[in-house]
C-alpha cells in the first residue's frame, strides 16, 4: 500500500527525526514563511493565485482562459455581454493540396541545384551569400513551388468552434469583478441589476468547462434580464467592419457555410451548428476536389434552459434566441468530432490493448465509420444525457478531477510571483492537454477568427511543441505527455517515406512542420527548413525521457521503434572523414543562414551534434533495456563516441560555442541555439562534463538573443548551470505577460533578423504561445535536476528565497519532497516508484548521508563515491534522507 509523505512524517520515529533536522534552520513549524510539517495542499495554493479583474476584458487576449485539455473556452467580458470563444484540439480545417509532391526533388539533385546557385551567386560577385536558396532566381523559383501548399493557402488551420454571447441591456445591467479559479477553472462573473425604481441586485454568472465531457456551461445564481443568446459560427472568409454586417465572397477557396439550426421546446431551446472539413483542398488543376473517404466534420449542439424564442439573424448563419421572461439561466454546449465518437467506443477494447495504459493512437488518416461522423446525434445526445444532471453534480465531480490533478505534485514558494508563475502554467497546460486527445498546436484550443492561425497553427519541430512537455515529467504530470507521444507515431510513415523516397536512406526524418490532417506528405519540404536535421532526435527526445523517469519497460516497447527510426535515420545520413570524426555535412543551422555559398555555413550545426549525442545514448540504452538491436547498437555507439566537436570560436571574452562551423561569434539568435549542449542536449552542465564548464557559462553569459522564442529556453538553461537569476526571469516573464497571465513571445532586441522600427510585439496578438505554459519546468530544475544521472537539490537559488516543493519527479521514478529555508535545505525525502537504485548529491556538502526507510525505520546501506551518495531502493518506498 502506498504511503503518503504526510503519513509517513506522522510515524513517531522518523517525524522526530524530521523535527530534528528541521529545528537546526528554524526553532517553530515554519521556515521563513515555508511550513515544513504540514503536507502541501496545491489546490488551495493554486485558489489563493485567481485571476480576478474588476474591468471589462473585451479583447480575445484580455478573456480567462478556460478547458479541459481538449476544449478551450476563452471567456471576455464586455460593458453589454460575456462571449464564451470555444475552440478544440482536434477541430481542424484539414484541407492539404498534395500536387506538390511531385515537384520535390530527390535530394541528390537539390545538391546539385545548390551548388548550381553557389556558382551564380559566385558570378554575380556575392561569394558570401545566405539564403541562395531565395535570392538565386532559378532557386528561389523552385522553393515557391515546393511551398506553394504552405506558403501561399491559409490551410489547414484550427478552425474555432463559435462565440456563445450572453447579452444584457447595459442601462440596467453592469458588469463587475470577474475571476478565475485556478484551483477548479471556475470563472465568476458579478453582474449589478437594477431596475427604473433604482432597486438593486447582484447577480452571479458562472463559467466552467467539464472536466470529463468538455461540456461548456454557463449559468446564473439568480434571474437574469437578458436582451438575448446569440451563437456564431465561425465562417470562412466572413469579416465584419465597425460599419458593416456581411462581406463574405464564396469561391472554392473557403470552407461551406456551417449549418445551424434551433429548436423551441416547453422548457429549454437548442440551438446547433455543423461544420463539413473536406481533407482535400481545392488545385488549379482540380479547383472542386470531390468527397473523400478521410473527410471530417464536427458539431456543436446546446441547450437552455427555460422559455425562448428564436429572432431573425443577421449574418443568416448566427442563431438568435430571446427571452420569453427573466429567468434563472443554464447554458449546456458540446462540441463533437468523429474522433469523440471513436473514443467513447474504445474503452470496451481497451483492456486487451495498450491504450488501456498508455493512451490510445489514432493515425491522422484513419477512416472513420458513418457512425463516428453523426456527429450531430452524438452531440444532441450527450447534451441530453448531461443536462439531465444538476450543473452541481457535474461542476462537484469536475471539480474532483481537478483536485486530483493538482494532488499530483506542489510548490510554495515566500516569492508569490513564482508561486504564481508555477500554478497559473500548470493550470494553462491542464486546460490543453489530455490523455487520449489531439496534441495542442502553436496556439492550443483556443481560436478565433484568425487568431491562433499564424503559421497555419501547426507543429513546429525547431522548439515550439516540444518545449510545450519540458517540465511535465518533472511535474509529475507523465499523463499529460501522451498526446505527443501519439502524434509522434502519427509523423513516423509520413517522415519515413520522406527518408526512403527523398533521401534514399533508412529511417525517419521528421518534418520541421506538420499538422493533425490526414495528409501523409512532408507538409513543407522546402529548403532551407526541410534540411535541418536536428528535428529528428528533437522530436523524439521527450519519448526517451518518458521512460527516463517513469522506468515504464510496457511503455518503452511502445516508443522505441521511433526512437529506432530516427537514430537509423541519422547514422545513415552522417559521414566519417579523414579525422576519423561523423560529421553532418550538409546541415542546416536552423533561422540563422539557410543555404550559403560552396557549404560555407552548413557545416556540423552544434544543434545536430548535442541531439544527435542524446539519441544515440538514448537508443543504445533502450536496445540494452529491451535486448534488441545489438549489432546496429554498435554502429550507435561508434558514432556517438566518434561525433565531430561542437564548433566554437574566440570572443571578446575568450572561447565560446557558435552555432555551426565558420559561424561568426556575436551573432542575435532567437533561440539559445549555441547552448545546446547543455539544453536539449543534456550533455553538459552542473557535474556533468565539467571540462565543457568553462565555455557554456561564457557562452550563457556572452549570447545575444532577440527575445520573442526563449522564454522558457533561455532561463532553463541557466538554471541547469546554476546561474540563473530569478529576479531577472520573474522581469522576462513581466514584460511577456498577457492580463490572464498568459506570457507570450514578445521581441527584446533588434539588429539580428529584426529592424530597428519592427513592432516587437507582433507575435502577442498571434494567439496564444502555448510553448510557454512550460515555465514551470524553470522553476522545477531550480528545485530539483535528474537527468544527469543523480539528484540534486534546490542546485539554482539564487533570488529564489524560501521554497519547498513535494512530489516533484526524477529519473529512476522517484517522487522527490524537499525544503529549503533560503540558506540550506531543512528536509528531503524520496519516494521510490519502482524500487531502483537511487543516487543523490548531498545538500548539505561534504560527508555521507542517512537514509531511514519509511515502512520499518531501519536505516539502508549508503555508498559515497565522490558527493554521489547511492542506496538501493525498495518499490512503492519512501525514505527520509539526513546529513549522517
Amino acid at each position: 500500500m502506498r504511503t503518503s509523505r504526510r503519513e509517513f512524517l506522522q510515524t513517531s520515529a522518523l517525524a522526530s527525526l524530521a523535527a530534528a533536522h528541521s529545528t537546526n534552520a528554524s526553532s517553530d513549524s515554519r521556515t521563513n514563511g515555508i511550513s515544513t510539517d504540514e503536507h502541501l495542499n496545491a489546490s488551495e495554493i493554486a485558489r489563493k493565485h485567481m485571476i480576478v479583474r474588476d474591468t471589462p476584458s473585451s479583447s480575445f487576449f484580455e478573456g480567462m482562459l478556460l478547458g479541459n485539455g481538449d476544449v478551450g473556452a476563452c471567456v471576455v467580458v464586455r460593458p453589454d455581454a460575456l462571449g464564451i470563444h470555444i475552440g478544440k484540439n482536434d477541430c481542424w480545417d484539414i484541407r492539404v493540396s498534395e500536387d506538390i509532391a511531385s515537384h520535390v526533388l530527390p535530394f541528390r539533385e537539390l545538391l546539385q541545384l545548390w551548388q548550381r546557385a553557389s556558382e551564380e551567386a559566385k558570378r554575380m560577385g556575392k561569394p558570401d551569400m545566405l539564403y541562395v536558396e531565395t535570392r538565386v532566381d532559378f532557386f528561389r523559383e523552385y522553393s515557391e513551388k515546393v511551398g506553394s501548399s504552405y506558403d501561399g493557402k491559409k490551410w489547414p488551420r484550427p478552425w474555432p468552434c463559435g462565440t456563445i454571447w450572453i447579452n444584457w441591456d447595459p442601462t440596467w445591467v453592469e458588469p463587475g469583478q470577474h475571476t478565475l479559479d485556478l484551483a477548479t477553472g471556475l470563472f465568476t462573473l458579478t453582474l449589478r441589476c437594477t431596475n427604473f425604481e433604482d432597486e438593486s441586485s447582484r447577480v452571479q454568472l458562472s463559467v466552467f468547462v467539464d472536466w470529463e465531457t468538455g461540456l461548456v456551461s454557463a449559468s446564473t445564481d439568480q434571474a437574469l434580464p437578458l436582451r438575448s443568446i446569440v451563437y456564431s459560427p465561425e465562417v470562412d472568409g466572413f469579416h465584419t467592419g465597425p460599419f458593416e454586417s456581411d462581406k463574405r465572397k464564396d469561391t472554392s477557396e473557403l470552407l461551406a457555410s456551417p449549418e445551424t439550426s434551433a429548436g423551441i421546446f416547453p422548457d429549454f431551446a437548442e440551438f446547433s451548428s455543423f461544420q463539413y472539413f473536406p481533407a482535400l483542398g481545392p488545385t488549379s488543376d482540380r479547383p472542386s476536389p470531390p468527397f473523400s473517404d478521410k473527410d471530417r466534420n464536427f458539431s456543436l449542439h446546446g441547450r437552455i434552459a427555460g422559455r425562448w424564442s428564436v429572432e431573425a439573424a443577421d449574418p443568416v448563419s448566427d442563431v438568435h434566441l430571446k427571452p420569453g421572461a427573466r429567468q434563472l439561466l443554464r447554458i449546456d454546449a458540446l462540441v463533437a468530432t468523429p474522433r469523440d465518437s471513436l473514443l467513447k467506443r474504445l474503452p470496451h477494447q481497451q483492456a486487451t490493448t495498450r491504450g488501456g495504459q498508455d493512451g490510445v493512437s489514432i493515425p491522422h488518416n484513419h477512416v472513420y465509420s458513418a457512425e463516428d461522423l453523426d456527429t450531430k446525434t452524438f452531440a444532441r445526445r450527450g447534451v441530453g444525457e448531461l443536462a439531465k444532471s444538476t450543473l452541481r453534480d457535474i461542476r462537484h465531480n469536475s471539480e474532483l478531477k481537478w483536485k486530483d490533478f493538482w494532488s499530483h505534485s506542489a510548490v510554495e514558494f515566500t516569492d508569490p510571483e513564482l508561486e504564481r508563475i508555477w500554478y497559473e502554467n500548470q493550470y494553462f497546460l491542464a486546460c490543453c492537454l489530455q490523455p487520449n486527445k489531439v496534441a495542442p498546436g502553436l496556439f492550443a484550443n483556443w481560436s478565433a477568427g484568425d487568431i491562433g492561425t499564424s503559421w497555419h497553427g501547426d507543429y513546429h519541430a525547431d522548439y515550439n511543441c516540444e518545449q510545450v512537455y519540458w517540465g511535465v515529467f518533472s511535474s509529475n504530470h507523465v499523463e499529460q505527455h501522451l498526446p505527443f507521444v501519439e502524434l509522434c507515431e502519427n509523423l513516423l510513415p509520413i517522415a519515413t517515406k520522406f527518408a526512403a523516397e527523398h533521401f534514399e536512406l533508412p529511417g525517419a526524418c521528421f518534418p520541421v512542420s506538420s499538422y493533425p490532417a490526414p495528409s501523409q506528405i512532408v507538409a513543407y519540404p522546402v529548403p532551407p527548413w526541410a534540411y535541418q536535421f536536428a528535428m529528428t532526435p528533437w522530436m523524439v527526445q521527450s519519448l526517451w525521457w518518458h521512460y527516463l523517469y517513469t522506468q515504464d519497460k510496457q511503455y518503452l516497447h511502445r516508443a522505441y521503434p521511433l526512437l529506432r527510426a530516427a537514430a537509423r535515420f541519422i547514422a545513415a545520413y552522417v559521414t566519417r572523414n579523414d579525422d576519423k570524426k561523423y560529421h553532418f555535412s550538409p546541415t542546416v543551422s536552423s533561422e540563422n543562414w539557410g543555404f550559403t555559398v560552396d557549404q560555407h555555413l552548413n557545416q556540423d550545426s552544434i544543434l545536430d551534434l548535442a541531439l544527435t549525442t542524446f539519441l544515440l545514448n538514448a537508443v543504445v540504452e533502450a536496445s540494452v533495456v529491451l535486448a534488441v538491436d545489438e549489432r546496429e547498437r554498435v554502429r550507435w555507439k561508434d558514432i556517438w563516441e566518434n561525433l565531430a566537436p561542437y564548433p566554437s570560436a574566440s570572443g571578446p571574452y575568450g572561447e565560446v560555442w557558435i552555432d555551426i562551423k565558420n559561424a561568426p561569434v556575436g551573432h542575435i539568435y532567437n533561440v539559445p541555439v549555441t547552448l545546446a549542449p547543455v539544453f536539449p542536449g543534456e550533455q553538459v552542465g552542473i557535474g556533468l562534463n565539467i571540462q565543457h564548464w568553462d565555455i557554456a557559462k561564457r557562452t550563457a553569459r556572452t549570447i545575444s538573443l532577440e527575445g520573442g522564442n526563449d522564454l522558457v529556453y533561455q532561463p532553463l538553461i541557466r538554471a541547469r548551470l546554476g546561474m540563473l537569476d530569478l529576479e531577472w526571469f520573474k522581469q522576462e516573464v513581466r514584460y511577456c505577460r498577457l492580463p490572464n497571465g498568459v506570457a507570450n513571445d514578445r521581441v527584446r532586441q533588434s539588429g539580428g533578423r529584426y529592424a530597428q522600427s519592427l513592432d516587437f510585439d507582433y507575435m502577442m496578438r498571434m494567439g496564444f504561445w502555448c510553448e510557454n505554459f512550460a515555465l514551470p519546468a524553470v522553476l522545477n530544475e531550480c528545485m530539483m535536476q535528474s537527468y544527469a544521472g543523480c539528484i540534486r537539490v534546490f542546485p539554482n537559488t539564487h533570488n529564489l528565497g524560501p521554497a519547498r516543493f513535494e512530489n516533484l519527479r526524477a529519473v529512476g521514478a522517484f517522487l522527490i519532497s524537499s525544503t529549503y529555508d533560503g540558506a540550506q535545505v531543512t528536509h528531503l525525502s524520496l519516494h521510490s516508484e519502482k524500487g531502483k537504485t537511487a543516487k543523490l548529491v548531498s545538500p548539505w556538502g561534504g560527508g555521507g548521508l542517512r537514509v531511514i526507510r519509511g515502512s520499518d525505520h531501519g536505516q539502508v546501506q549508503v555508498t559515497l563515491k565522490g558527493d554521489v551518495a547511492s542506496f538501493d531502493t525498495q518499490a512503492n518506498e519512501i525514505y527520509l534522507i539526513t546529513p549522517a
